[in-house]
């Protein structure tokens, strides 16, 4: 922008843009071409420059009350070059002769206090007098000269403090940012200074800005920094990251978010519960039902998992809390919380027919039997399997008591594996809560599968299939129904398989789900079949009780793969935020981050050029000898139907 107010801008004048990384100045840039513009507004007049060069004081600071900054920079400029005693005494008496009543008064004593800020002078009246302006702009620019003057300013950390209480933010921000500058000494002052911003909410820029600094005062102590306002220290501690979380001291808020928090693993919890216990002096389940109870209040992700320490704890204790738990299965609102509450009474009750007796409605009823996948003891799950059996054979059940009654078949274990394959296969031709009973039949050991029910199977579900829109073909229980489809046609007699593998190819598109199997250490699907490259998808869903991932890797090389990682330490990450995947390691295709019990990702691939049989492996230490699967990589997918 020029004095007069005009706007220039530069073009290269090429067509071709080359980013060169040099210097306007460097002779390597090309200098022979290239357009400069002037732009006015037209029919309305420009500014007359005003003359700077050369003035006197007074003049130049006569024109800091200028309403354009162009104006004002270069009067400061000048001024700066100026005797500082002579600065001084000019911009003290033109201060003291300013309207007050003018509406732009606060912002002349700022530009004075800048102009003081070019000569290195320090004024501590004046940058206590804008400090507490009611100009928000002018109390912002006041506590960043302060940060520039700290080590001359009496009590500086004190005045930041105030500043970093301020009702506006961009107060707050340069308060905070000013903390960062502190050293030594001063490092537990400075970071209060920067806790006291979560008094208020913060949006971005303030989180963004108080993390940094943190991270710098952090830097400089052995001891862990932390609030000592109780309200300042749980806010303070939503803002911990998962690993900032588990480094920090054994303090109730960070105990209580270790409990709750989202992500973190059952050892973790479970750790927490305990030192909760010892803080409060009361016991396990004590605080393991206030934690429900805080959920179900607040909401949270955490329900199940806290659900599944309560099926390892203390029979005795439980019995003992009964009936407050069996308030909480009755009353909660947050269904993780139900589940959880209904977890505690099986391993309470020790008896399916007591507890689901106990379960009144449909609705709990649902919630127990969601519950059995938190129960740790396969032989107390298994008691329930003449409960599922009845509820399945009662026509008056309802869809969803139905639906969550198919999900537990699994859970029944090997010994009602054959019986339970049967009985998904007739939902499955009848047409009854066919998602449910898909995801639950590929849930069963591959040898309980009956062949004999392949074909009907197969066919049934390319009929269905069939129906489905077409814009509904991407949905998951869609996917997931066409790969089962596909696995019983791979059982049939080559010609057969062939017909109903194209068929249902030709139906779909190339997304793949595949999950984990509880207890089993494997994943549901042991084959997945892509075209050379193409484009495929894989939804990766873990519905077991620990951590797993998916990772693509070269034909061969899933134990290089898994054992270079096998040491590796839960919190050492790749660039993409992934545990357990090597760095740099030309072997591995894709692959997933750690996904959590309950959790799924999805990860987009480019099938390898090359056709081969590439391998998918969970990498979790001990998992890859076991836990892994075939990609086959095929010229035309419908020539591997098998």
């Amino acid at each position: 922008v020029a004095p007069d107010g005009s706007l220039y801008f530069m073009d290269w004048h090429k067509p071709l843009i080359g980013h060169l990384q040099h210097h306007l100045r460097d002779p390597n840039r090309e200098m022979d071409h290239g357009r400069i513009y002037r732009l006015t507004f037209e029919g309305m007049p420009l500014l007359k420059p005003a003359k700077i060069a050369g003035e006197p004081i007074e003049k130049l600071l006569t024109l800091l009350q200028e309403p354009e900054n162009n104006v004002r920079d270069r009067a400061k400029i000048e001024l700066g070059g100026r005797d500082t005693a002579q600065v001084m005494a000019a911009v003290n008496k033109w201060v003291g002769a300013l309207d007050k009543g003018d509406k732009n008064y606060e912002h002349h004593v700022l530009e004075a206090l800048w102009v003081k800020q070019y000569h290195n002078v320090v004024d501590e009246g004046l940058i206590r007098r804008v400090l507490q302006s009611p100009e928000p702009r002018a109390r912002a620019q006041a506590a960043r000269v302060l940060c520039y003057q700290r080590d001359r300013v009496k009590d500086a950390l004190a005045l930041l403090k105030v500043a970093a209480g301020d009702e506006q933010p961009r107060v707050r921000l340069e308060a905070v940012r000013a903390a960062s500058f502190f050293d030594g000494k001063d490092v537990p002052a400075a970071a209060d200074v920067a806790f006291t911003i979560l008094k208020r909410e913060t949006d971005y820029y303030l989180d963004y800005t108080f993390k940094e600094t943190l991270r710098q005062l952090q830097s400089l102590v052995k001891e862990p920094l932390l609030p000592q306002d109780a309200v300042v220290l749980a806010k303070f501690v939503e803002k911990m990251s998962d690993a900032e979380l588990a480094k920090a001291p054994p303090v109730e808020p960070v105990l209580l978010a270790r409990l709750e928090r989202k992500g973190l693993d059952a050892v973790q919890r479970e750790k927490a519960v305990d030192e909760i216990a010892v803080l409060h002096k009361t016991d396990r389940v004590t605080e393991l039902f206030a934690a429900l109870q805080r959920l179900d209040a607040k909401g949270g992700p955490a329900a199940d998992d806290l659900g599944k320490i309560l099926g390892l704890t203390d029979t005795k204790a439980l019995v003992k809390a009964r009936a407050g738990i069996a308030a909480l299965a009755d009353k909660a609102t947050q269904p993780g919380v139900r589940r959880a509450a209904w977890t505690a009474l099986l391993a309470a009750d020790a008896n399916p027919q007591t507890t689901w007796s106990a379960a009144a409605s449909d609705a709990a009823r649902e919630a127990l039997l969601g519950a059995l996948g938190n129960m740790p003891d396969p032989a107390l799950r298994a008691k329930f399997q003449p409960v599922l059996v009845a509820t399945l054979g009662d026509g008056k059940t309802s869809a969803a008591l139905r639906a969550a009654a198919l999900k537990a078949l699994p859970l029944m274990g090997a010994d009602f594996a054959k019986a339970n394959f049967v009985t998904l296969a007739a939902h499955l031709q009848r047409g009854l809560e066919r998602s449910a009973a898909t995801r639950a039949i590929t849930q069963l050991p591959h040898d309980a599968w009956d062949k004999a029910q392949a074909g009907p199977l197969a066919e049934s579900i390319l009929t269905w299939a069939k129906a489905v829109p077409a814009d509904k073909r991407t949905a998951q229980d869609f996917i997931e129904s066409v790969q089962f489809g596909k696995e019983m046609a791979a059982l049939l007699p080559e010609a057969d398989a062939r017909r109903i593998a194209k068929e249902l190819r030709g139906l779909g598109v190339s997304v793949f789900v595949v999950k984990t199997v509880r207890e089993q250490m494997r994943y549901d699907i042991a084959q997945l079949t892509v075209e050379a490259g193409k484009p495929f998808e894989i939804i990766f869903e873990n519905m077991d009780a620990m951590p797993h991932n998916l990772v693509i890797v070269k034909p061969g090389t899933r134990q290089k793969v898994a054992e270079s990682v096998q040491t590796a330490k839960p919190d050492k990450l790749d660039k993409q935020g992934r545990a357990y995947v090597p760095e740099k390691d030309a072997n591995v295709i894709a692959a997933t981050k750690l996904v959590e019990p309950g959790q799924k990702e999805t990860i987009k691939v480019s099938a390898p050029g090359e056709p081969g049989e590439y391998e998918y492996v969970c990498t979790f230490p001990g998992h890859w000898g076991i836990m892994w699967g075939k990609l086959s990589v095929v010229k035309e997918a419908d020539t591997a139907a098998r």
